[in-house]
């Protein structure tokens, strides 16, 4: 019977100590699995987060962070490691880490605010564990996108209003019975009129509307000296009907460009039609290209009464309209070319004399080359 308790108790005895054995192991490997999930490690967190098309910032104390990724990193201008800038963006985001964790059900901060790169970011922050995560989000051209939108609408619905008014007028004097057959014919030549430059004003915008707001052009190679012949083969015509010369000079062969055709082809007939507009019987317009260096520096030339200098800086605001009103026109096609010459990454500069024997405008702009 001794005998048979000893086996009893020393079976026992082993089965205790692989419990406890187990029981030891259970609580090392739950150990090392909270010791892991307490350590953030960006490298093991895999290429994910470096490749991520949004911002991830992770902050480790007041002013400092534990891991940005890329898009982080040149959003918010992060040139030093682990340390936070000095901006006042970053007081922004202090705040916005203490309504965080201030509430008792976080559901973190949104916030959009201005850059000092003249971005726009956009962020929301939330807590986890002992440090605050921050993700971002470049809205700089759904920003821009949203203002002009809204500042196309108002400018159009303020413009619209005068020929709106005046259709209206028109109309009224086309019901009265003992209107004059003269002054019918005149009311209705100004409705054609009125309604024609409202089109015209409706259709620019709309298309500057699109612009501004669209992605970025489609890049292709462009026959610069093919867009300005078809331009000036549009506009010969009218050229012909006010007694305006038009030529082209250029010291071929021109390189080919880097651009969107059609968009560039609006460039030249916009400046042509502004000659056409402005310029007096007798008054000749040069179209230019010149390759200097790696651009083709491009020009649009009158020998035209010229514009005041005190309407230079403003003639490519939408609706400024520098000609007298009798000048046909509705202010819009200057801030196109500007538009999608800024889309080209390229600049309008225009130069003007109103003085003297040798008047005119001249609009400048360069293009960069196709690289080879």
């Amino acid at each position: 019977m001794l005998i048979i308790d000893l086996r009893c108790l020393l079976s026992s005895l082993f089965i205790l100590i692989g419990a406890v054995a187990a029981w030891i192991v259970w609580l090392d490997r739950r150990r090392r699995r909270q010791q892991e999930a307490a350590t953030f490690d960006p490298e093991g967190a895999g290429p994910v987060l470096e490749r991520a098309p949004f911002g991830w910032l992770i902050l480790d104390g007041a002013d400092a962070y534990r891991y940005a990724n890329p898009y982080a990193r040149r959003l918010l201008d992060l040139s030093t490691p682990v340390a936070l800038p000095e901006a006042d963006w970053v007081a922004t985001l202090q705040k916005d880490r203490s309504a965080a964790r201030g509430t008792e059900i976080s559901l973190g901060r949104y916030r959009s605010l201005p850059l000092p790169s003249g971005k726009v970011a956009r962020w929301w922050i939330t807590p986890w564990r002992d440090w605050d995560v921050v993700f971002l989000l470049d809205i700089t051209e759904q920003k821009r996108a949203e203002e002009a939108s809204r500042y196309l609408l108002n400018g159009l619905s303020h413009e619209l209003h005068t020929p709106l008014a005046g259709m209206l007028t028109h109309l009224e004097i086309l019901q009265l019975s003992d209107v004059s057959d003269e002054i019918r014919q005149q009311s209705l030549r100004m409705l054609k009129d009125e309604a024609q430059r409202m089109a015209r004003m409706t259709r620019l915008m709309l298309e500057l509307g699109r612009l501004e707001t669209s992605a970025e052009l489609e890049w292709r190679p462009v026959d610069l000296m093919a867009v300005v012949e078809q331009a000036l083969s549009q506009i010969a015509p009218r050229a012909e009907e006010q007694r305006i010369g038009f030529s082209l000079q250029a010291n071929t062969p021109i390189p080919l460009v880097v651009g969107d055709r059609d968009r560039l082809t609006q460039v030249f007939l916009n400046l042509l039609d502004n000659v056409i507009k402005h310029c007096r019987p007798g008054d000749e317009a040069v179209v230019s290209l010149e390759q200097k260096g790696e651009s083709v520096a491009c020009a649009v030339c009158d020998t035209g009464p010229g514009i005041p200098a005190i309407h230079l800086p403003h003639v490519t605001r939408r609706f400024y309209r520098a000609a007298p009103q009798k000048v046909e026109g509705s202010g819009l096609g200057l801030a196109l070319v500007e538009e999608i010459l800024r889309r080209h990454r390229s600049e309008l500069t225009i130069e003007s004399q109103v003085e003297g024997k040798e008047t005119g405008v001249c609009a400048r702009f360069v293009l960069p080359i196709m690289p080879k």
